[in-house]
């Protein structure tokens, strides 16, 4: 990529930035989707536009945009941690807890100790009427700041 285009890339997603904070969730969508075709591997302007896209109740479209990032390069174990937190989050938000459970655990997977993670997954368990796996994570998760 080039010097310009990578100016070109940062300007698009600042703008996008801008709007996501001042919840103009449609015009954060066409910056950060104009850096993407720029830079279809920069994941920060595909996470925040899967932000805006769930601001405007568009989860599937969510979901397709990280999913689309996640087979397009691979990810480091800190930013496949981020983008299954946030598919998981998206697919709770969404009431469809055995994709958010999917997500959660394979984010665990990579960093167990996360107690973000570990509560979400609580959060998770209990909303799909598993309370007893739902309590044990609080627990857990209770014992891991208690020792800290």
């Amino acid at each position: 990529m080039s010097a310009s285009d990578t100016i070109r890339v940062r300007r698009f997603f600042e703008r996008g930035l801008y709007f996501l904070n001042q919840e103009q969730f449609p015009d954060a969508c066409v910056n950060f989707k104009d850096a993407l075709q720029i830079a279809p591997n920069f994941l920060p302007a595909r996470t925040h536009m899967a932000i805006a896209l769930s601001r405007q109740h568009k989860y599937v479209d969510a979901i397709k945009l990280l999913e689309e990032g996640r087979k397009l390069v691979p990810l480091r174990d800190d930013q496949s941690i981020e983008v299954l937190q946030l598919l998981g989050t998206i697919c709770l938000i969404r009431q469809d807890y055995r994709a958010a459970s999917y997500y959660i655990r394979a984010a665990r997977k990579l960093d167990p100790q996360n107690a973000k993670l570990r509560l979400l997954h609580a959060q998770c368990a209990c909303k799909s009427g598993d309370f007893a796996q739902g309590l044990d994570l609080m627990l857990e998760s209770a014992k891991a700041s208690q020792s800290v």
